[in-house]
C-alpha cells in the first residue's frame, strides 16, 4: 500500500528488488521499536558503530560505489529505497550520516571512498542552517612547518560519534575546501536530540598533511552541495518510511479500538482524515518514485537540486502531518516511549529538520524551478 517498489521501475529491477528483500530480512531481527529503544540512553557511539558494521556485512555501505571500487554501482537513487526501508523498520543504523552522506561527497570530489575500517562524517556547518557560502566560512587552515594548522568549529555534526573520519569544509588560503581529518584529533561534544540520537559540535585545532586537502575552491562546494542534495532525497526516502508505518499503525488502531460499542474505524470523521492521510503519503511516494527512476540517469546539477528540496518539503510536511495525526487518533499513548508510535513520531521530528525542514526546502524549490525546468 505504501511501498516505493510500486511506484519507481528502479525498485522493480531484480538486482535492486533482491537487495530491498536482503535489507528487509536484516532488518527484521537488527532493527525495530525495540532495539532503538535499547539504544536510546547510549553516552558514546559503540551502537552506531555496531550498526554500521551490520550495514557493511549486508555490503550496504559500498552498494553506491562504482564497481571500480568494489562497490556494487547503484544508481544514486537506490538510497532512497533503501531510506524507506530503514524507516519503515524504526533502523538505528547511520545510514544515512556515516554511509550516503560522505559516500556521495568522496564521489563528486573524485576522492577514493573509505576503507571497510574507515566510517565517514561530514563536518560542514557552522551556525544555523544556511546556504553555502564560502565568505562564511570561519574554519581555516594555515602553513605550519611542512603541513597545515586546521582551526575552528563544527555544529550539528550527525554521524561524529561513531566516525574514524571527518571530512571537514574549511578555508585554506582563502579558498573553501573538503579537508580529511581524523576523528580522534577533535574534540566532540555532543547533544542528545529528541529521538534519543545525538548530533555533535566539534572543535578543531589539528595538524594535517597537504594531501589531506582533497578539493578546493568551486569543485569542493559543487561536490558538496550535490552531496547535500543525495542526502536530502535519502532522507526523504527515510520519512517515507516512517510516515508509512506510522499510518499504518494507526489504521491498525481504529479497526481494533472500540468507542461506544463499535471500533473507531465506524465513525465517519475518523475516514474522513484518514483517507486525507493516506493521500499524502501517497503523493509523497508517487514523488519520491520519480525522483529514483530521474537519477538512474544523470541530471543536470540544478534538476537533482529541485528534485531534492521537493522531495524534502514534501516528506517532511506529510510525516509531520500523519504524526500528529496518528498521536491524536491514538489517544494519550501515542507520545510515549512505551508505546512504539512515539519512538517513530520522534524521530520524524529529527529528521525533517535536519539539512533543512520544510519551509527552506520550499523556498529553495521555488527559487530553483525555473532555472531546473530549463536544464
Amino acid at each position: 500500500m505504501f511501498s516505493l517498489k510500486e511506484a519507481s521501475s528502479v525498485a522493480r529491477e531484480p538486482e535492486i528488488a533482491a537487495a530491498i528483500e536482503a535489507v528487509d530480512r536484516y532488518l527484521l531481527s537488527a532493527s525495530g521499536p525495540q532495539h532503538f529503544r535499547r539504544a536510546l540512553n547510549s553516552t558514546n557511539g559503540e551502537a552506531e558503530v555496531a550498526a554500521y558494521r551490520g550495514l557493511a556485512d549486508l555490503g550496504l555501505t559500498s552498494a553506491m560505489l562504482p564497481e571500480s571500487q568494489g562497490g556494487t554501482g547503484f544508481a544514486p537513487g537506490v538510497a532512497v529505497l533503501i531510506g524507506e526501508r530503514l524507516g519503515w523498520s524504526l533502523a538505528r543504523e547511520p545510514f544515512i550520516e556515516n554511509v550516503v552522506f560522505p559516500s556521495t561527497l568522496l564521489q563528486a570530489l573524485g576522492a577514493a571512498a573509505s576503507g571497510e575500517k574507515e566510517i565517514a562524517c561530514v563536518a560542514w556547518q557552522e551556525g544555523a542552517f544556511a546556504t553555502l557560502d564560502a565568505d562564511a566560512i570561519r574554519t581555516r587552515a594555515t602553513v605550519e612547518g611542512a603541513g597545515l594548522r586546521l582551526r575552528g568549529a563544527k555544529r550539528f555534526v550527525m554521524g561524529a560519534r561513531a566516525s574514524t573520519r571527518m571530512l571537514v569544509l574549511a578555508s585554506v588560503d582563502g579558498t573553501p575546501a573538503i579537508v580529511s581529518v581524523a576523528s580522534a584529533d577533535a574534540k566532540l561534544k555532543d547533544k542528545r536530540l529528541a529521538d534519543g540520537t545525538a548530533w555533535s559540535d566539534v572543535e578543531l585545532d589539528v595538524f594535517v598533511e597537504p594531501s589531506a586537502v582533497l578539493a578546493r575552491g568551486d569543485k569542493a562546494l559543487r561536490a558538496l552541495t550535490h552531496a547535500l542534495d543525495l542526502t536530502n532525497l535519502a532522507i526523504a526516502g527515510v520519512l517515507h518510511g516512517l510516515q508509512s508505518r506510522i499510518l499504518s499503525m494507526t489504521l491498525d488502531y481504529l479497526v481494533t479500538r472500540e468507542q461506544f460499542g463499535k471500533p473507531l474505524a465506524a465513525f465517519q470523521s475518523l475516514q474522513h482524515r484518514a483517507v486525507d492521510l493516506y493521500n499524502h503519503a501517497q503523493i509523497a511516494r508517487f514523488l519520491l518514485g520519480e525522483a529514483v527512476d530521474a537519477l538512474g540517469h544523470a541530471v543536470p546539477a540544478l534538476t537533482l537540486a529541485a528534485y531534492a528540496s521537493r522531495a524534502k518539503a514534501r516528506t517532511a510536511d506529510s510525516a509531520a502531518r500523519i504524526a500528529k495525526e496518528g498521536i491524536q487518533m491514538h489517544g494519550a499513548i501515542g507520545f510515549s516511549d512505551e508505546y512504539d508510535l512515539g519512538l517513530y513520531v520522534k524521530r520524524v521530528l529529527v529528521l525533517s529538520a535536519w539539512l533543512g525542514g520544510a519551509a527552506w526546502h520550499r523556498r529553495r524549490y521555488a527559487a530553483l524551478e525555473p532555472s531546473a525546468a530549463e536544464a
